[in-house]
Formats: C-alpha cells, structure tokens, sequence
C-alpha cells in the first residue's frame, strides 16, 4: 500500500507539472500522455555474481552471491538441486559469511538459526528445509554496523561481531540493540578476524593487522564499556597482510594465509587462555598468486586463492590434492563437510563445485617405476605402448618385446627378433584389452603382428622396401579391426588385423614428410579419415567400389577423389591402386601435424601440436569445420582426445614438461603427470575402472595410475560464467517449449516470485568477456536460473563486441523445427574479428532441455589481411593493439551481397566488413578515419517512408563525444562517388563525409541508441562517460540531385529538430541505453543504478530507479517478452544480473 502510495504521489505531482507548463489543457487530456505515467518497477529475476560466502549446515549448503543465499540440497540418497534463492536477503551489501547457531542436539536437519553477514551488514533468519521444502520462519531487521564486520559468533543466544578497526561489539539479535562494545588499544585497520568463544567471557579475538602481525586480545578483560583492551601477544611472521585464519581446537592449531601467497600454521594451543606460547610449525607454499582463504579440519588443511587452485594440505605441510576448474580471478569461499569429506569452492566465475577428499596414501593414484633394469633383460628401452590399463608392453633396442602385467607386477619376455633391434615402432591395438593384438614395425618395411596371448603365433609381413613411417590401428565397426601402415612410397596400406590380409591402399597428397599419423572409421565404417604429419585432414572411401555406390554418404560429384595408381611395395604388387581422398583440410593443424582422430556423435574431431582442437562434419562426402577451439593456456601440444562415459571430452597433452588431462567442460586439469614431456615414446589408455599413462623416462618404465578412469568424482553444483568481466550482453531470440520438455524448475509452486508463472519462454543471449570467450546462454522464464549452453573459444585476445543477424527457425521458412538460428559475428582485441552461426534446438538429456550446435564460418584479422597483400611493403602494417570496440549489423536489400558489419575501433576507423556466402567469406570493403581518434560505438538504423526507397543508415561515436551519421544506401549504390576508390591497390575503399555531425557530449560516448517515431522521425539517445545523456529527434529529408549525366536522384539529408541534454543523469560512466518506446527509455551507469525516463514531453525526466549489484557494467540489452512477462534486462559487468518489469 505504501509503494502504490508513493505512486500515487508522484504522478500527482507530476501531473500538475504538465498543467503548470501548459502541456494539459483542463477541458481536454490526452489519455496516450495518461499511459506514460504507469512508472516500471524493475524487480531482480537472477544474479551471477562471485560466490562470496559458503557454509555447510547439515546435509544442506549455503551460498552467498551478491545480496543473495543460495541452498542446496546435498543429500546424495536423492537429488542434488537448489531448492530456493532468497533474494535481496542482505539489501545492498554482499554476503560475506554464515554463521549456524550451535543446536544442543547438532541436528540441522529441520531448521536452523542463521546470521547472515557481509561489508556492514547484518540479519539473522530462522529457516526450515523438512521433507525437502524450504522455508523462511523468521527474518528479523538488515542492521547495519558502523564498521566492516570481519567475522561473527554465537554467544548463548547473541551474536558477537569483530569489526574493521580491531573492536568487538556484542549483540542482541532480537531486540536489535548493542548490549557492548571493546575496543583494543591497537586501533588499527583489519584485513581479517576470528572470533573463537562459547561465552563472553572467555571470548578471544585473533586479529589480522594491517601491519602483517596477528593481535590476540580478550574483549572480556575490559574494565568497563568502550575501555580499551591491550593485545595479550603480538604473532609475526607473515610479509604480507593476512586474509583468512581458522583455528583447530582440538588440537590447538592456528592457520593464517596471506597475500604473500604462503599459508602458515602455528601451534597456539588454548587461545581461550591468556599468556599462552606460539610456535610456527609449517610455512607452506604452494600457491603462485595471494591466498584469500584457509580452513583447518582434523586431518587437512585446505586452503584457496586468487590462482583458482584450492590446495587440500596435510598439518605437515604436504599437498595431498590440488583441485583446479575454476576460472578468473581466483575462489573466494570454501566450505567443508567433514563427514562425507566434502570441500566445497566458490569462484569469481560464480561456479560453485564439490570435491571430494581423498586420504592418505591412497595407491589408486600416483606414479611408479616399473623396474625394468636387469641382468635377465639386456638392451636399452626404445617404445612402449598399453594394451589395456592392465598391460603394457616395452621393446628393445635389441629386438626384444616384454610384457608387464600390472597385477601380477612382473616382466616376462614374449619374443626376440634381431630385425627390430636398431629401428622399431610399437602399437597396441584398441580396447579394453588390446583385441590381444600388437604390431610392430621395423625400418626395412617389415610389420610383424604379435598376438599378446600366444607371441609365438606372430606373423611377419614385408610392405615397403624402406623404413615404415608410421602405424595405426582403426576399429570398423564393434568387431572388424584394421592396421594402417604408411612407409616411403606414400601409400598407407589398409590391413586386417587378424587375418594380416592387405584391404586397401590410400594415396596421400604431395608433402616432404608423406605418411599418415592416425586414422579412424567414420560410422558406420564407409569412410576413412586420417591426420597427416603435414597436418592435413583427409577423407578416404573405405573399398575401392564405394565411390561407385550412389547410396553411400551421398558422394555425388566426388571428383577429387579419382583413384590414383601407387608404385606398390613387394608382396604387395600392382594389383592394388592407391585410393585418393574424396575430400582435404590442407594444413589445418599447421607445420607439426595432426595427432588424433576421433569420431564420435556424427562428427569427426582432431588434435594437433598447434594447440587447437577441431570439430569436423562430413555432408556429402566432404569434411566441412564446424569450430576450432584452444586448451588450456600453455598446452600447445595437443595429444589426443577422449570421450568419456557421462559423454563429455577431455583433452590430452603436453604442457612444459608435464603430460596433462584437461577437462574442456569443467575448464580443469584433472590429472599431471611430470613426465619430462612429449618427446619420448609414450602411450595413454583410458577404461571405467583405471587410467594409465605409461612413458620412458632414465631408462625404465614410468607408470601413473588412477582408478576411476580419465574423470574425477567431484560434481559441479553450478556452472562457472565467464572468469573475467563481460564485455557485452545480446540477446539472439526465444524458444517455447511445449510441456513434453518440462523444463525443471528448483522452486516449489508456493514459492514462486511474482511473475514466475509465465509461459516456457526460455531466452537465447549471448554474452562476451575479456577471457576471451563467447558464451551462449538459456535464460528461461520460468525458473529464474541461467543455463551455459556452450562457450567459443577461438579469439586469442577479449571479446568486446558482438552481433546477430539472420535469426530463423531449423529447417528454414519452407519446413520450420522447434528452435532457432542465427548468424553471429564477435570482434574484439588485435583486431581479430569471427562469424559463426548457432542452432538451439530441444533436447530432453541435457539440464537446460536445449542443445546449441556452433559451426565456424569464417574469420578475419587486420595484420593477416596486411600479410596476403602483394605490395604489402608500400603498405603501412595495421597496429597489432588495434581493438574492435563496437560491431552493428547492416542488413541490405540486395539479395546477392550479404549483410555489412560496421566495426568501431580503437585507431579511429570506422571500417565497414561485407559478409558473403552466408558468412564463410568476412572481407574488409571500406573504411574511414573521420574521427581521428577512439570509436566507441557505432549503431545502425533504417529509414522508411511511404513511395521512398529504405534506406540504412550508421551512426558513429567516438572519445570527443561527436557523433557522424552515414548514408550506407548512397555509399553502395552502384556509380556513387560517397565511396572513394582506394589510394593504393589492395587497400580497402574509402567511406567519404558523413552526412551529419553533431557535438553530443564533451567527452567519450559509451551508449547509443535509436528509435523510429510515428511522425517518420528517428529518436537518437546517448550516454556519455561524465555521466550524461543526449536526446534529440532526427529528421531524414529527401532532396533531388541533378547528376551531370543529366538523370534524377534522391540524396537524404539529415536534421535535427529537437534537442535536449540531461547533465547529471549518472554518477558515473553511462554504458547501457535502450529506447523502449518513444515515451520511456531506460540507462544503466557504472554509479549501479537503472533508470528509467519518460521522453515525448520536452526533456527527459527521471520516473524512477532501481540499484542493481553487478559492478562496472559494460553493456545491457533490453527486450519485450510476452504481455504476461513483461520487459527483460541483462546486464553485464563482472557478474550478469537479469531484471524484468511489466509495461
């Protein structure tokens, strides 16, 4: 009643402001202007945000994000889901921490008493969680403290609060008041607390100074209220400030971590007892970056920091597991669950993940040398490769091949042959347990293959009359096993395996190193695909008769693929010929080679020692790339690739010295093994029970083990965002999805938030950030969470700016599908620019019920397209730290060009990119320097008028706070002068004057935005960095133009017509504006404050604002969603937040 008050107020005054101004008549009222004034109220939907806070309460988890706490059911017996977000708990303050009132009984399972605290903020709440349904019984006042609060306790039913300058304050949560307050005669600032106490008069405050030392003093020991007490023992040794401490009672320990990156642990005993000894019993290091937080258990410590690794520490100091996943700038919370052995981490990537404790001298992981050296085994170690988890087999230098059984722990010699003694490749044929087959190869062309079971059984073959390059085992199907053998006369031979029957032979393509380096059967086995060592991706037909088949793979057309006659090796003759590939990726992995081929799901991927992995898909008899992505930085040695059973990959390769198990999907290093590197003989085998990687390394067998297989148990409670801040926030379409799909929603009916319960409209927005990843995400309507679809990785610097065009449906306009597609274009550092297209479509297995397909399409760079230029030496070398700062899609009516892309950059162009072919051809068409300094943003807009042609114009701002207009229809319309031809052949077109320019702030515009009024007029808004914004009205006129070849033409001319500025609409940088109609428009500032303003009355004037929680927004985008829903609005900075209001 009190808002609807105020409403009610406030459009009463403002009412009789009109009249006052003579913009209402008495005896007549515009009801359209009555309409205006239904003010917005913009409400949080959902927050992404750092996790600030976590605590463990029973088999339930609190998570603090922003003003809100997140629970979690962490009852394995069922599901595991978040079963309530209370919003706003603690008003405009972030959560900092949780503290759980002690129970006599310590049962949590049905309610709990919790205070809730963050900067100086405080509340206590009273909750129920029984039988699965969350419950708020009890919320007492948000109190607000005079100081920062470092840390609290309860103390027999009130709560003490260590506060930022080195004071305690003891108080009564339910009447609201301060009962006491100490301070220490050390009034110095605070970078941390713990409070360690039952009662209050054994309370003991460990301080963490400013000055690096701990301060231990006894608020109990004051004489009277607000007298000083002294500090009872100074602790130094830290050289930096001490962020976090936790202490151990039982064994009177206290940990501290520090910005100096190490974490210390003291013997202090009873801190409750004043006088008491300290002695520094660890000095730990093992952090590379500032450590934010220590927890101290029974048997561990763990700790975490700004190096996104949460270190698991035995009291000794030794680091028993290291957990790694999440991304940005570091965990800021950790909880731990000792009876399950739990720990609990919260990153700045707002990711929330469990892992799960491992004990001591736990054999199941972990490295061992085999033990080879021995008078009985003569000779050198040469290959080694794994037939299985369990069985490994070694070769020497003097022909001999051992097997080594992992359970039994012993060597024993299947064969001898003197022919490999100088020269010898070893290969373990696929599965589980190697089909019990392996080949090996020696460098006179000879093949031998060696049934594990019964060696004697070998059989030997001669293919080449020179050195056998490589070998490869390919699996047809579940039981057809082939050996691909390449040696010097470029011909691959196909061979099944068992039988050592010659099937095929393939004809590489012309190269210095010409043999193949993996192969593998496409399903369901009609095509081959190999890697060469020159790094090119090649597709062969299966047989030789396939290309005659019309039936198979569509391969109408396949002319590349004429078979070729090969020279043949001996045994072999000429009576097979050497099968062409029927289609090439030349070089796609670079100088260094592929390294794997995997198939799995219809697509093909491979790995490669350039550090990208790609995603291939074979239409029509030709491999086409769908997307290239990078590992984990540094791990430019790409090894190979696994699918694993939940049906994610994970990445294997070399980082440094070390062997790597990357997980793309959780962004994790799930396993390092410091092998010395790649460049030796090594082998990796991965089951459901263990995972082996074997290498030589001093002359023996080195094998490291894990049981469980490639994965690690841990569960992700919340998918992490984006690690760094994002840069850009645009929303591509929406998705309805039909009640079979059942979109899961972690809020009981009851407790559903006022417009809840709108359609199954899930939003599809793309989000960019400087982690140099584009991210798509599923925003549904009804759940109130976010859904992380899939991430682009392929630009080496940030993101800044992206674009969408051509949204439509699968299957077209003639045969419309449930989803929806689009053509996008991102841009952003070293001048580096990608179009890719999407299609999200339904999916039932997957969390969010989507499934979003990303296929590259093309890509361009300024110093790339500087490189491909002939008379590149009377060219001028774009600047590598040029920035893409701003992208805006021009859509022509031209059926035969693609859309254009105007790019703001930070070297004062305005450079204009045409997309063709569906956008696999992105190519620079013009550019202009007119600025001469910044362009931050550039937008674009169309122009339509009865019996006119439509015309697209572009809008550009930059640094001086001057806006330039550009008629884009004129400027490419065919003999048009606008377009200057180049200065030099090579060069793009110069984009002449704009048609208009207007001095709209003194300083950088940041926002720009624009909007078609009914009068045929456009609304053109502004935000600026000193915190103004620019409104005006912007006519289009067309005059005639008599040309010198006599013929008629229409030139616009552009004009303002009304004008108004509003100075101090911010306090800050103004980075989001959006005209929602030509009566309210709504601005986002870094000031965190969204405002909205009624237009169409002269000037702007603020109707009302909302304080939102991301810091330094850097972009929003706003969009209608359903009349039951209303407006939706993301905004991004670091963190994401999503509002809704309803017209």
């Amino acid at each position: 009643m009190g808002s609807a008050a105020h409403r009610e107020g406030s459009f009463s005054r403002e009412f009789s402001s009109l009249l006052s101004r003579g913009c209402l008549s008495t005896s007549r009222i515009d009801m359209d202007a009555l309409e205006d004034y239904v003010c917005p109220l913009a409400t949080s939907e959902l927050i992404l945000l750092p996790v600030t806070g976590l605590e463990c309460v029973g088999d339930r988890l609190l998570a603090g994000e922003g003003p809100d706490v997140l629970v979690y059911s962490l009852d394995f017996g069922g599901h595991l889901r978040m079963i309530k977000r209370v919003q706003n708990l603690l008003g405009h303050y972030l959560i900092h921490g949780f503290r759980v009132r002690p129970e006599p009984n310590g049962d949590f399972d049905l309610e709990a008493m919790v205070a809730v605290f963050g900067s100086k903020g405080l509340r206590v709440v009273k909750i129920s969680w029984g039988q699965g349904h969350f419950r708020e019984l009890w919320r007492s006042g948000l109190w607000n403290m005079s100081d920062w609060i470092w840390d609290a306790r309860w103390l027999e039913g009130n709560i003490a609060l260590a506060l930022g300058h080195n004071s305690v304050v003891l108080y009564d949560p339910i009447v609201g008041c301060i009962l006491q307050e100490v301070p220490c005669t050390d009034r110095c600032t605070l970078s941390s607390a713990c409070l360690i106490g039952d009662a209050w008069k054994e309370l003991t405050i460990v301080a963490g100074a400013v000055s690096n030392q701990l301060l231990v003093w006894y608020p109990a020991t004051a004489l009277a209220d607000n007298k000083p007490v002294a500090p009872d023992r100074r602790i130094s040794g830290h050289v930096g400030i001490i962020f976090s401490m936790s202490y151990l009672e039982s064994k009177g320990l206290l940990a501290t971590a520090s910005e100096d990156r190490s974490v210390r642990i003291w013997k202090v005993g009873d801190l409750r007892v004043p006088g008491g000894r300290v002695q520094n019993i660890g000095h730990c290091f093992g952090h590379s970056a500032r450590v934010w937080q220590v927890k101290l258990l029974e048997n561990y410590l763990i700790s975490a920091g700004e190096d996104c690794v949460c270190l698991v520490w035995s009291h000794e100091g030794e680091i028993l597991q290291a957990f790694r996943g999440h991304q940005g700038r570091g965990i800021r919370a950790i909880a731990t669950h000792e009876r399950q052995a739990w720990v609990i981490t919260g990153g700045d990537d707002s990711g929330i993940r469990l892992w799960h404790l491992v004990r001591r001298g736990y054999r199941g992981l972990g490295v061992s040398a085999l033990c080879f050296k021995s008078r009985s085994r003569p000779g050198t170690l040469k290959a080694v490769t794994l037939a299985g988890s369990w069985r490994l087999l070694a070769v020497t230098d003097t022909g001999a091949l051992y097997l080594y059984d992992v359970e039994v722990k012993c060597w024993e010699q299947l064969l001898e042959d003197k022919h490999f003694q100088s020269y010898c490749l070893l290969e373990a044929a696929p599965g589980p347990e190697g089909f019990g087959l392996c080949a090996m190869a020696n460098g006179e062309g000879c093949i031998k293959i060696v049934p594990i079971n019964t060696p004697t059984a070998a059989v030997d073959q001669t293919l080449f009359p020179g050195k056998v390059h490589s070998l490869s085992w390919a699996l047809r199907g579940y039981e057809e096993l082939l050996l691909l053998a390449s040696g010097p006369g470029s011909q691959p031979h196909l061979w099944q395996g068992h039988l050592v029957k010659e099937r095929c032979r393939y004809l590489l393509p012309p190269s210095k190193q010409r043999w193949h380096t993996c192969s593998a059967f496409l399903p369901p086995g009609d095509f081959l695909v190999c890697g060469d060592r020159r790094g090119s991706v090649l597709l062969f037909p299966s047989r030789p008769g396939l290309l005659k088949d019309p039936g198979v793979g569509g391969m109408t057309g396949a002319g590349a693929g004429a078979p070729g006659v090969g020279s043949g090796g001996s045994g072999g003759g000429n009576a097979f010929t050497g099968l062409g590939p029927v289609s090439t990726l030349p070089s796609l992995h670079g100088k260094q080679g592929v390294t794997s081929v995997t198939c799995h799901g219809g697509y093909v991927y491979t790995t490669g020692r350039d550090g990208a992995y790609y995603q291939l898909f074979v239409r029509d008899g030709q491999l086409q790339p769908v997307l290239r992505q990078k590992s984990c930085r540094g791990m430019n040695w790409l090894a190979g690739l696994r699918i694993v059973p939940d049906g994610s990959m994970v990445i294997l390769g070399f980082h440094a010295n070390e062997f790597v198990v990357w997980s793309p999907r959780s962004h994790e290093k799930l396993h390092i093994v410091n092998c010395g590197g790649g460049h030796r003989s090594w082998a990796f085998s991965d089951t459901e029970a263990a995972m082996a990687f074997a290498y030589l390394k001093d002359g023996d067998v080195m094998l490291y083990r894990a049981l469980g297989g490639c994965t690690r148990p841990h569960v992700i409670l919340r998918e992490g965002l984006h690690g760094r801040e994002i840069t850009c926030v645009k929303r591509v379409g929406t998705i309805t999805l039909g009640p079979e799909y059942g979109v899961p929603s972690f809020m009981q009916p009851d407790d559903l938030e006022p417009g809840s319960e709108g359609p199954d409209l899930t939003d599809i927005v793309i989000t960019c950030s400087e982690d140099t990843t584009v991210c798509v995400l599923a925003l549904p309507t009804t759940t109130g969470s976010a859904h992380a679809l899939t991430a682009v990785c392929n630009h080496i610097s940030s993101v800044r700016a992206v674009a969408v065009w051509g949204i439509g449906t699968p299957g077209g306009p003639q045969d419309p599908q449930p989803g929806l597609t689009a053509h996008v274009v991102s841009a952003g550092g070293r001048a580096e620019m990608h179009c890719f297209s999407i299609m999200v479509t339904p999916d039932p297995s997957t969390p969010s019920r989507l499934a979003c397909h990303v296929m590259h399409l093309s890509s361009h760079r300024l110093d790339d397209y500087w490189e491909r230029q002939r008379n590149r030496h009377r060219m001028v070398k774009a600047d590598p730290e040029t920035r893409y700062m701003s992208l805006a899609v021009c859509e022509l009516d031209q059926p035969s060009l693609g859309p254009l892309v105007a790019a703001a950059c930070s070297d004062g162009a305005v450079r204009l990119f045409l997309l063709q072919d569906s956008g696999r051809i992105l190519q620079l068409l013009a550019e202009t320097f007119h600025h001469k300094r910044c362009v931050l943003k550039v937008h674009s807009f169309t122009h339509e008028a009865p019996n006119q042609r439509r015309r697209l114009l572009l809008c550009s701002a930059a640094t001086d706070g001057n806006l330039a207009f550009w008629d884009l229809t004129t400027v490419l319309d065919h003999g048009s002068t606008v377009l200057e031809p180049p200065v030099d052949p090579g060069l793009p077109y110069r984009l002449g004057t704009p048609s208009l320019t207007l001095q709209a702030h003194s300083c950088g515009i940041n926002s720009l935005h624009t909007l078609p009024t009914r009068e045929g007029h456009h609304l053109v808004a502004s935000g600026s960095e000193d915190g103004s914004l620019h409104v005006f009205v912007l006519a289009v006129e067309m005059l005639e133009l008599e040309e010198a070849m006599g013929e008629g033409g229409l030139v616009p001319q552009l004009r303002v017509l009304e004008e108004y500025c509003v100075p101090c609409a911010h306090a800050a940088h103004v980075t989001g504006l959006k005209i929602l109609s030509p009566s309210i428009m709504v601005s986002a500032s870094i000031d965190q404050r969204l405002t909205f303003w009624r237009l169409g009355h002269g000037e702007p004037t603020f109707m009302n604002s909302t304080v939102y929680h991301v810091p330094d927004v850097a972009d929003m985008d706003c969009w209608p969603v359903s009349p039951e829903f209303g407006h939706r609005c993301a905004l991004g900075g670091q963190g994401l937040e999503v509002y809704n209001w309803y017209d």
